[in-house]
C-alpha cells in the first residue's frame, strides 16, 4: 500500500529538471559533433561548442537538483523524513537518468542546429 504523505512529498519538478538535465548532458559533445558534419567548414569551432550546450545542464543540477538532494540528506539525518522515502526518491531520480538519455535522443539534431548556428555566427 502507498503512503499517501509520499504522494505529496514526490519532488515532481526536480525529477523534471533532472530529466532535462540528463538529456542535454547526455546529448552535448554528441551534437557538438554531429554539428561539425553539418558544417563541415566550422567543424573545428563546433566541437568546441559543447560546453555551450552543457553549461545548460549544469546550472540546472548546480542551481536545482544538488540543492535539494543535499538538503533532503539532511533532513533525513535530522530524522524529518525516514529512510525508505529518501531511497524512494533516490530511485526516482536514477529512473528519471534513464528517461533523459532516452529523450536525448530527440534532442540530438536540434541542439546540433544551435551549435553550428552559434559557430557560423562567431
Amino acid at each position: 500500500m502507498l503512503n499517501k504523505s509520499l504522494i505529496y512529498n514526490l519532488p515532481v519538478k526536480i525529477i523534471v529538471y533532472n530529466i532535462a538535465a540528463v538529456a542535454i548532458l547526455t546529448v552535448g559533445v554528441l551534437s557538438s559533433l554531429y554539428a561539425g558534419f553539418l558544417e563541415p567548414d566550422l567543424r573545428t569551432t563546433s566541437s568546441t561548442l559543447s560546453s555551450v550546450v552543457n553549461g545548460f545542464a549544469t546550472i540546472l543540477m548546480f542551481v536545482f537538483i544538488d540543492p535539494y538532494l543535499s538538503g533532503l540528506t539532511d533532513d533525513v539525518i535530522d530524522g524529518k523524513y525516514s529512510e525508505i522515502h529518501f531511497r524512494k526518491i533516490i530511485r526516482l531520480m536514477v529512473a528519471s537518468r534513464a528517461i533523459g538519455t532516452l529523450i536525448a535522443q530527440f534532442l540530438l539534431v536540434p541542439f546540433a542546429k544551435f551549435i553550428s548556428l552559434i559557430a557560423i555566427s562567431i
